[in-house]
């Protein structure tokens, strides 16, 4: 190999000891991470008692009730006020089918297709070209499910990684912890589908497209998905270790949160090494999308922390967002101060 390694300027471990501080006090290149997209899903809302009665008692048509019927379903479900647009909905009424409105009604029955905005989830790090899977992750084995696919993935995505920085003639060293990171995932991988199909899941094979062998797309998708999304992945599984459901999963994550400590700072290390491969304006443009990355991070954060089971240790929505705030500003700073 004819370069050398270079270490990141930034050390994840006291990022993410900050993130966990303020988290303790309060008690694949990706581009849809943190963002939204627009999906379209049916659902069941089976209303009663006082619910039934406030929605009866709507001003408005009939459409106009039962489409507040479908809103109400979807943003409990969803955990995000900012979704709905209705494409069809029934009502039906179980004294009067017919008549669902009716007072003499006890139970009324909307179902209804909705367009609602659906915001990434970014966690770990997905291979270029990853082809995103459905998954209503505030399910418990939907959530597993999830996890396991991402972690396969992630198999995937350090393997394509090791081989292009052979064929790049990079340092061995960071050939060799591209290696350990992938073999690190199959373990992880193997331990969610555990659990997924102990809850009776299976897991969704990954897919992905043949990933880009030019340089600066690599170097762009590094420094957004592992210098962002894989790193502030392990601050959530080290709060996920404190504070998941029983012994078993917290010494899951917290096996879980080493692993993603050591591949989080190995993405920064790679960061440090590529950079000095692109142009100035090479560099510029990457350095801009993962400063977008970061900004996005505290919103796709808390809006995935608003579903995720709550036994399984993930924070609150509000301090989700205040982790990912925190990350984010740590990081910016480290950057600025060298340069």
């Amino acid at each position: 190999m004819t370069s050398t390694a270079h270490s990141s300027p930034i050390s994840l471990s006291a990022v993410v000891t900050a993130v966990l501080a303020l988290s303790a006090c309060n008690d694949g290149f990706n581009e849809n991470c943190g963002k939204t997209r627009e999906v379209t899903q049916g659902f069941l809302n089976v209303l009663r008692d006082a619910e039934l009665t406030e929605v009866r008692e709507l001003e408005g048509s009939d459409d106009d009730r039962c489409e507040e019927a479908c809103r109400r379903r979807v943003e409990s479900g969803l955990g995000d006020p900012e979704l709905l647009e209705a494409l069809s909905c029934d009502a039906s009424g179980k004294e009067q089918p017919d008549a669902p409105w009716d007072a003499a009604n006890t139970e009324v029955e909307v179902t209804c297709e909705a367009k609602y905005l659906k915001t990434e989830i970014c966690l770990g790090r997905r291979p270029q070209g990853h082809h995103e899977v459905e998954a209503d992750l505030d399910c418990r084995t939907e959530w597993f499910a999830a996890q396991a696919h991402l972690e396969r993935a992630s198999v995937r995505a350090f393997e394509e990684l090791a081989t292009w920085l052979q064929g790049r003639e990079a340092p061995e060293a960071l050939i060799r912890r591209c290696h350990e990171a992938a073999a690190d995932e199959v373990v992880h991988a193997e331990q969610m589908t555990a659990l997924a199909r102990r809850e009776g899941a299976e897991v969704p094979l990954p897919t992905a497209d043949p990933p880009p062998a030019e340089l600066f797309a690599v170097a762009l998708h590094n420094a957004v998905e592992g210098c962002v999304s894989e790193a502030f992945a392990a601050a959530l599984a080290a709060h996920q270790a404190r504070h998941a459901e029983g012994p078993e999963l917290r010494a899951l994550f917290a096996a879980i949160a080493a692993d993603e400590l050591r591949h989080g700072q190995l993405a920064w290390d790679l960061h440090t090494w590529l950079l000095g491969q692109l142009t100035a304006a090479q560099q510029a443009e990457v350095r801009a999308a993962q400063l977008r990355a970061l900004a996005a991070l505290p919103r796709g954060t808390g809006k995935a922390a608003a579903s995720a089971p709550p036994e399984l240790g993930w924070p609150s929505p509000a301090r989700a967002a205040a982790m990912a705030e925190r990350f984010a500003r740590e990081v910016t700073a480290a950057i600025g101060a060298v340069g």
